[in-house]
């Protein structure tokens, strides 16, 4: 009896495992592409899971025309020096990444035109949920496209296409790792995923877009350049001269 009984617990884990190849082993990838920002203490970037967040639209309280970043979950007294107080502001309109709520704020992140991605908490009160349209349009995409040091540009070509060429770097102790695409791809009205795709084969530099308001969230194969070279990130559009 005893022998049946360990027979048994060592055969139920295999056929266990038999059933789950059978079914499919997730897509642990894809799985994480919904990971959602968490509660935390400090609100500091870079957290990917901010790229699946909400987006909220920026509104001011009354008679003011800033609502500030704060570094801490903490309200500033009034006409007192607060150090919780970042520089850093948004104005009404501004589109924001925000995580939970945390005792009346949230922790925010927003892009510059320049790429840089400032992270602060914003009280709950200046935040409004945005109803997002993923769709793309040509006039959406073109233009210059940037992430802290990494930048994609876009341009119209032929009917029906638009041509992307990025540039991006990882900074190592010793030396910059570098990469860089250029290739075309279709974009018709609606389109809701812009692929570039430079060559044929399975290692090819493949860089996927899709649209989060007025950003681009960039993702690729890992196929685009030196060591820990990726277009991974949340891409603001550079203002036109």
């Amino acid at each position: 009896m005893l022998l049946a009984i360990a027979t048994m617990s060592r055969i139920l884990p295999t056929l266990w495992l038999v059933a789950l190849l059978a079914a499919g082993l997730p897509d642990f990838p894809a799985a994480l592409a919904d990971e959602q920002p968490k509660v935390e203490q400090e609100c500091l970037s870079y957290d990917s899971a901010y790229e699946n967040a909400p987006l909220f639209a920026v509104k001011t309280s009354p008679n003011e025309q800033r609502a500030w970043l704060y570094k801490k979950t903490e309200a500033c007294p009034k006409d007192k020096p607060c150090g919780s107080r970042q520089k850093a502001y948004l104005v009404s309109g501004d589109a924001v990444f925000a995580g939970p709520p945390n005792r009346g704020f949230r922790c925010a992140y927003y892009g510059r035109p320049n790429g840089k991605i400032v992270a602060g908490f914003i009280p709950d009160d200046n935040l409004k949920p945005m109803t997002e349209d993923p769709s793309m349009s040509i006039d959406f995409v073109i233009g210059t496209w940037n992430y802290e040091n990494d930048s994609i540009g876009i341009k119209a070509a032929a009917a029906g296409q638009v041509s992307g060429d990025g540039q991006a770097t990882y900074q190592t102790a010793e030396t910059v790792n570098e990469g860089s695409f250029s290739a075309q791809a279709p974009l018709a009205a609606g389109q809701k995923e812009l692929v570039f795709k430079e060559g044929n084969d399975e290692s090819s530099c493949v860089v996927k877009l899709h649209r989060r308001g007025p950003y681009l969230i960039a993702s690729d194969n890992n196929y685009c350049g030196g060591l820990n070279v990726r277009f991974d990130g949340i891409y603001t559009k550079a203002k036109t001269k």
